[in-house]
C-alpha cells in the first residue's frame, strides 16, 4: 500500500533534514505476537502491530539509495549535491530498524542509535525548522509522513508475510520532475540478539550495537612445543570481553574450583605428570554472584587427521610358498573410532581385521598396528591397506613388493605443514610437486609423502571487522566488497565465520558453509563504539582452536587500539603457536603530519606516532603469521581508495588459492619438542610461511 503524495513546499536545506527524518534501524529477532506486544502501548486503537519490532535490511531485495539519487541527478531530477550525499547517509542508517509505539507515538530506532518520535493519528507535530511530522498506520501498515515548505517526504512500511516492505518517496510540489523514491525490504534478525537491557542508556536500544551477544570468557591455551603435551605446574590466562565480570573461577576434571580476582584473570594450575587427557573449565561470575559464562578447554588432545601407514613388509617362508608380513599402522581421529581394516593383494581382498581389542577406546587415541599375511606375492603386485571408520571416512595406504624396504617395526604418524610458496617478485606459486620440498628433523631427512592443492582441503576462513564509530563512513562501500570477497575466495566445502570489535567483541556468526547465513549476519554490523583491536583479534584466533584444515584470518580496521583488556603480544604469539597466517587491512584516514609548532602540531605529531606504531604491530604480526598486511590511504587523490581496497582482498584470496598442505610420516613420539623444518630443493622460490596444521585441544 502507497500513502497519497500531497503536493506541498520546502527548501534545499530543509529537505536534507527531511531526508535525515526518514532514517530508521536496529536489533534482535521477534517471534510470535508475546513479543511483539512488548512494543504495543497499554491501550491502543489502531496499532500497526504487524511492523512493530527490530528488521534488518536485506540488501539484495532492496534498491541502492546512492545509486537511485545518482541516477536522478543524471536526469536532472536532482539540483544539489547536499541531498545526493544525504542519499548516502540515508543508506548508512536504514540497514535495521526497529519500531514500537509510546505514548500515543511511533519511535523508530536507527542504525546510528537515534530515535525520532512521529505522532501517531491524524494530527500533525511540528518541529523544528517548520518540519511537521506525523504517522498513520492499520494492522500492518505505517505511513510516516513528513512535510517543509517545497517538499513532501513520505516512508511507508506494509508487512508482507515474513518481509517488511518500506518505501521512501521524496517529491517537490512546484518541480514535477524533481524526486526520488527507492523500495527497502527487511527481514527479522537472527535468533541471539539482545535490547531492552536493563544496564542500557535508551529503553530499547542494544548495549552492544550490534546483533550478537558479546563475548564473555575464554581460556587462552598455554603455550608448549610442537606435540609436546602439558604436565607439572603451567600457566593459564582467560580473555575476559565482558566489563562485568569481577571473578573468574578455574576448576581441572571437576575438582574444587581456584578462584582469582585480578582483572588479567591469571593463575597457575598443576597438572598432572606424567601427561593425560585433562579438562579445564572457566567460570565467569559478575559482582551479585550471577553466572555470566564458561569456557572449556580439552588438554593433551592433539587431534590430528585419520591416517594409516604400511610400516614395514618382512618376507615370511610359508611352506613352499613365499609370503610377506604387512604391518600397517593407523592413526585414529578423535571424532571416531576404527571400523576395520582392509588388506589387499592389487585389487583382491585377502583379510579384514576388525577385532583391536582396546586399541579404539583410549582417549587420547593411540596408533593402531595391524598385521596381516599375505601369500604368493608376485613381483608386480602391489600391497593396499585399507581403515574405515565408524564415521564413514577411509583411507588407505598402498606399496608396491618390489619396494618393500624389510624395515624393523616402527610407529609413525602423520604430520600436516600449510605452507605457500613465492616467486622471487612475491607472487603465489602454484604447480608445486612433494619433490619441490625437502623436510629436515633435527639430523633426519625426510621425504614428504604428498602435497596436496588448496582444493584438496578445506578451508575455514576467519573475518573480523573493526566496528568502531570511526568506521561507519567507510562501511557502506566496504561491506559490499567484503561480501564479494566471501562469495568468490570460499568454495562450496569451505566454511567462515564472522567478529565485529569496537570496545568490545562479538560473534556475529559461527563457523558456517552458508553463504546466505554469512551475507546475512554481516548486513546486520552497525558501527559505533571504541576500538578493542588486540581483544577482537585474540578472539579471533581463539575460534581455530578446535578446528583442524587450512586456516587464515582477515582483519580489517582504521583505528588505533585504546580499549583492549589483552596485551597486544598474546594475539601474535598465539597466532605462530596455531600457525594461522593473518591478514590485515588496514584503512588510514590521517592527514599528512603538520609541520610547524603549536599544540595542534603536537597533538597531531603525537597521532601520527601512535598510528606509526600501530602500523608496525600489523606489519610484524602478518609477517611472522604469513599473512600480509595492506595499507590503504583513504585521503589519496591518484585512485579511489574502494579500489586499494578490492585490490588488498584480491591478493588474500589469491593467497588462498595457492596454499598447500604438505604431509610427511614422522617416527617422532607424540611428546616429542623438535619442529620440522621446511626447505625447497627448486631454485627461484621462497618459503613465505610454513606451519604445521594442529588444534589446541
Amino acid at each position: 500500500m502507497q500513502a497519497p503524495v500531497t503536493s506541498v513546499r520546502l527548501g534545499m536545506t530543509i529537505a536534507a533534514t527531511l531526508l535525515l527524518a526518514l532514517q530508521l534501524p536496529s536489533t534482535e529477532p521477534v517471534h510470535g505476537q508475546d513479543t511483539v506486544a512488548r512494543y504495543l502501548p497499554a491501550e491502543s486503537a489502531v496499532s500497526p502491530a504487524g511492523v512493530l519490532g527490530p528488521w534488518v535490511l536485506n540488501e539484495e531485495l532492496s534498491e541502492d539509495p546512492v545509486l537511485e539519487a545518482g541516477q536522478a541527478a543524471r536526469e536532472g531530477r536532482w539540483i544539489s549535491s547536499i541531498l545526493q550525499e544525504e542519499a548516502g547517509s540515508f543508506a548508512d542508517r536504514r540497514q535495521a530498524i526497529l519500531i514500537r509505539i509510546e505514548d500515543g507515538s511511533v519511535l523508530v530506532l536507527d542504525g546510528r542509535g537515534e530515535t525520532r518520535a512521529f505522532p501517531l493519528g491524524a494530527a500533525w507535530r511540528s518541529l523544528d525548522s517548520g518540519v511537521r511530522v506525523r504517522a498513520l498506520s492499520s494492522d500492518d501498515t505505517l505511513s510516516i509522513e513528513t512535510i517543509a515548505n517545497e517538499w513532501l517526504g513520505v516512508d511507508t512500511f506494509v508487512r508482507e508475510q515474513d518481509q517488511l516492505v518500506r518505501t521512501t518517496d521524496l517529491r517537490s510540489h512546484r518541480l514535477d520532475n524533481v524526486g526520488l523514491r527507492f523500495r527497502s525490504v527487511y527481514e527479522r534478525p537472527a535468533p541471539g540478539s539482545r535490547f531492552d537491557h536493563p544496564a542500557s542508556d535508551h529503553p530499547f536500544v542494544d548495549t552492544v550495537g550490534g546483533f550478537a551477544r558479546p563475548a564473555t570468557i575464554l581460556i587462552v591455551p598455554p603455550e608448549r612445543g610442537y606435540r609436546q603435551p602439558l604436565s607439572g605446574r603451567v600457566g593459564f590466562q582467560t580473555l575476559v570481553i565482558d566489563p562485568s565480570v569481577t571473578a573468574v573461577d578455574y576448576r581441572l576434571d571437576g575438582r574444587p574450583p581456584k578462584r582469582i580476582r585480578q582483572p588479567r584473570y591469571r593463575t597457575h594450575i598443576e597438572l598432572d605428570d606424567p601427561p593425560r587427557e585433562q579438562t579445564l573449565e572457566v567460570l565467569a561470575y559478575g559482582e551479585d554472584g550471577e553466572l555470566l559464562g564458561t569456557d572449556k578447554l580439552v588438554l593433551n588432545r592433539v587431534a590430528g587427521p585419520a591416517a594409516i601407514h604400511i610400516a614395514s613388509i618382512r618376507g615370511e617362508p610359508e611352506g613352499s610358498a613365499p609370503a610377506v608380513l604387512v604391518d600397517a599402522t593407523v592413526s585414529p581421529p578423535w571424532s571416531a573410532q576404527l571400523e576395520r581394516v582392509e588388506f589387499y593383494r592389487s585389487e583382491s581382498l585377502v583379510t579384514t581385521v576388525d577385532d583391536f581389542g582396546e586399541a579404539t577406546k583410549t582417549r587420547p587415541p593411540q596408533a593402531i598396528h595391524v598385521e596381516a599375511l599375505i601369500e604368493s606375492p608376485q613381483p608386480n603386485d602391489f600391497v593396499r591397506v585399507r581403515a574405515k571408520f565408524t564415521d564413514g571416512r577411509d583411507v588407505e595406504d598402498a606399496k608396491l613388493l618390489q619396494e618393500g624396504d624389510y624395515r624393523a617395526e616402527i610407529d609413525v604418524r602423520l604430520v600436516q605443514i600449510q605452507v605457500l610458496v613465492t616467486d622471487r617478485e612475491g607472487n603465489p606459486v602454484s604447480r608445486l610437486t612433494a619433490e619441490d620440498f625437502e623436510i629436515r628433523e633435527g639430523s633426519s631427512r625426510i621425504k614428504p609423502e604428498q602435497l596436496h592443492t588448496a582444493n584438496d582441503i578445506r578451508l575455514l576462513l576467519g573475518l573480523a571487522i573493526d566496528s568502531s564509530e570511526s568506521m561507519r563512513p567507510a562501511w557502506s562501500h566496504l561491506r559490499h566488497v567484503v561480501r564479494s570477497f566471501l562469495g568468490t575466495s570460499l568454495s562450496p566445502a569451505d566454511s567462515a565465520f564472522l567478529v565485529d570489535f569496537d570496545d568490545t567483541v562479538r560473534l556475529l556468526q559461527p563457523p558456517t558453509a552458508d553463504q546466505h547465513q554469512l551475507r546475512r549476519h554481516l548486513r546486520q554490523l552497525v558501527p559505533g563504539g571504541g576500538t578493542a583491536l588486540h581483544d577482537g583479534l585474540l578472539f579471533s584466533l581463539l575460534q581455530f582452536r578446535r578446528e583442524s584444515g587450512r586456516r587464515a584470518l582477515v582483519v580489517v580496521t582504521d583505528g588505533v587500539d585504546v580499549d583492549s583488556r589483552s596485551r597486544w603480544q598474546q594475539a601474535p604469539d598465539y597466532a605462530e603457536r596455531l600457525g594461522i597466517p593473518i591478514y590485515f587491512i588496514e584503512l588510514d584516514r590521517s592527514a599528512k603530519p603538520v609541520i610547524g609548532t603549536g599544540s595542534l602540531a603536537g597533538r597531531t605529531s603525537s597521532a601520527a606516532l601512535l598510528r606509526e606504531q600501530a602500523r608496525r604491530r600489523l606489519r610484524r604480526i602478518s609477517r611472522h603469521t604469513g599473512g600480509r598486511h595492506f595499507h590503504v590511504d583513504l585521503v589519496a587523490n591518484d585512485i579511489h581508495w574502494t579500489h586499494r581496497v578490492e585490490g588488498a582482498f584480491g591478493q588474500i584470496e589469491e593467497d588462498l588459492r595457492h596454499h598447500h598442505v604438505l604431509t610427511y610420516y614422522t617416527e617422532q613420539p607424540p611428546d616429542a619438542p623438535a619442529e620440522p623444518e621446511i626447505l625447497l630443493t627448486r631454485q627461484g622460490l621462497k618459503l613465505r610461511s610454513a606451519v604445521p596444521l594442529w588444534t589446541t585441544e
